[in-house]
C-alpha cells in the first residue's frame, strides 16, 4: 500500500469513529434527559451559625473541662480542677443565671492514648450537655478540640498557646493566653535587646508544643539579627538533667529559655540553679503552669526592669485582672482550700470561668450565642464584661514579662 492509500484509509477510519461518537454527543445535548441525581445546594451552603434550637437541655449550664487527671501530669490537672471549681462556686454564689440555670463544672480526663481526648470531648458535648469546653495547655488536645468545634459548631476556650489554633475563617476556638509568637518575641526583645545577652540556651521538649515554641523563638531571634540560640532537646526530665548540665557548662549561656511542660520545667530548674545559679530563666506559659510558684504575695503584676537581680525566673502573663478585688478573694480562698498559693495557671482558669459566666448571663445557655459573645462581633454591646478576644479568637489583652517569686512561708495573702 502506497503512501496515498494509507492516508485514504485513515480518513475513512476517522470518519467512521466520528460517526460512532456523534449519537452519544447528541444524546448528551438532549434537554429532555435528566441526571441520575441532583445536589441540594441549600443543604451545603454555609450561612453561618444559627441560634435556633441550640439551647442546652436540662436545668444546668454546664462548663466542660479537659484536664490531665491521671499519669505524670495529674498534679497539674488536680490543681487546675480546684481552681475551676472554686471559680464556679464564686460565680454561683450570687444565685442562678437569669434563665434560672445553675453553673455546673464537669471534668473529663485527657490522659491516655492519642485520640481518647476526642472521645471525651464528644461525651462532654453529647452526654454532659456542656455549653462550652475549656482545654488545658496541651496543644495536641487543643487541636483535637478544634477539629470537633469547627465541624459541629461548638465554642472552645483553651490554655494552649499554639498560634495555629485560631487560624480559621470561622473561629470556634478562643485562646486565653499569649500565643507562642507573642511569647517568643517578648522573650527575644527582653533578652537580646534590653538585657544585651547574646548567649541563649533554648531547652525545647520534643513534643508538638516544644517544636512550635522552638521554631517561634528561633524565628524571633533571626528577626532581631541576634545570634541563634543553642538548642537542647529534652524528652523526659530524668533522662535529660545531666545533658542539660553539660550543655550549660559547654555553652556558658547568659540565660535559659524553657519551652517544656510544667513537670519537666520543675525538674530541670534545680539542675540549672545548681550548675549556674546566676542564670536568668524564661519559662513559656506551659512551663509555668504548675507549682507553688506564683506572682508576688500582693498579686500585683509588675514588669521586670533592668535592675532586677540575676538568678530569677520569668514568664508572660496577661494584665487583664490587675488590681481586681474578686481575684484577691479567689487567691485567698484557693489557698484556704488547697494550702498552696494559686499558680499562674490557676488565675488563667479563674479568668476563663469569669468570662464564660458573664457570657452565659448575657446569652443564656446557648452555645451559638455564647460563641458570638466571645467573638466580640458587636451583637452584645450592652454586655457588662469586656470580651478580650478578636473575631479570630486571639486574646487581645496586654501582657508583660513578670517575675515568678516563691511566696515567703510566713506571708499571708491579704
Amino acid at each position: 500500500m502506497n503512501r496515498f492509500d494509507k492516508i485514504a484509509s485513515l480518513l475513512v477510519l476517522s470518519a467512521g469513529c466520528l460517526g460512532a461518537v456523534s449519537p452519544l454527543r447528541a444524546q448528551s445535548e438532549n434537554v429532555s434527559s435528566k441526571p441520575y441525581a441532583t445536589l441540594d445546594r441549600q443543604a451545603v451552603t454555609y450561612r453561618g451559625p444559627v441560634a435556633a434550637g441550640q439551647f442546652s437541655p436540662g436545668e444546668n449550664a454546664v462548663i466542660g473541662v479537659m484536664l490531665p487527671l491521671h499519669g505524670p501530669q495529674q498534679a497539674e490537672g488536680q490543681a487546675l480542677l480546684a481552681a475551676l471549681q472554686l471559680a464556679v462556686d464564686q460565680e454561683q454564689a450570687p444565685g442562678a443565671l437569669p434563665d434560672g440555670r445553675k453553673l455546673l463544672l464537669v471534668a473529663r480526663d485527657e490522659s491516655g492514648p492519642w485520640g481518647q481526648a476526642s472521645s471525651e470531648i464528644l461525651k462532654l458535648i453529647d452526654q454532659d450537655h456542656a455549653v462550652v469546653v475549656l482545654t488545658s495547655a496541651n496543644g495536641s488536645i487543643a487541636h483535637q478540640a478544634e477539629q470537633i468545634a469547627n465541624k459541629i459548631s461548638f465554642p472552645i476556650l483553651t490554655l494552649a498557646s499554639d498560634p495555629t489554633t485560631t487560624q480559621t475563617n470561622v473561629p470556634w476556638v478562643f485562646r486565653i493566653v499569649p500565643s507562642d509568637v507573642d511569647q517568643a518575641h517578648a522573650f527575644a526583645r527582653r533578652i537580646y535587646q534590653e538585657l544585651g545577652m547574646p548567649r541563649v540556651l533554648l531547652v525545647a521538649q520534643t513534643d508538638h508544643d516544644g517544636r512550635v515554641g522552638r521554631a517561634e523563638f528561633e524565628k524571633a531571634a533571626r528577626e532581631l539579627n541576634a545570634p541563634p540560640p543553642d538548642v537542647i532537646e529534652v524528652v523526659t526530665p530524668t533522662a535529660n538533667g545531666e545533658a542539660l548540665a553539660r550543655a550549660i557548662v559547654q555553652h556558658s549561656p547568659d540565660s535559659v529559655v524553657l519551652w517544656t511542660d510544667a513537670i519537666t520545667a520543675q525538674e530541670l530548674i534545680p539542675t540549672i540553679r545548681i550548675t549556674s545559679p546566676r542564670l536568668r530563666i524564661f519559662l513559656s506559659t506551659k512551663a509555668a503552669q504548675l507549682g507553688t510558684q506564683s506572682l508576688s504575695p500582693s498579686l500585683c503584676i509588675a514588669a521586670v526592669m533592668e535592675d532586677q537581680e540575676l538568678g530569677e525566673e520569668f514568664t508572660v502573663v496577661s494584665l487583664s485582672a490587675q488590681g481586681d478585688v474578686p481575684r484577691d478573694d479567689f487567691a485567698r480562698e484557693y489557698r484556704a482550700r488547697t494550702g498552696n498559693p494559686p499558680s499562674i495557671a490557676a488565675f488563667q482558669a479563674y479568668e476563663a470561668v469569669r468570662l464564660i459566666a458573664a457570657g452565659l448571663r448575657t446569652t443564656g445557655a446557648n452555645r451559638i450565642l455564647l460563641r458570638d459573645y466571645l467573638a466580640n462581633d458587636g451583637k452584645f454591646r450592652a454586655a457588662s464584661a469586656v470580651v478580650p478576644f478578636d473575631p479570630a479568637g486571639n486574646d487581645t489583652d496586654e501582657f508583660t514579662i513578670v517575675t515568678i517569686a516563691e511566696p515567703p512561708a510566713h506571708s499571708a495573702l491579704p
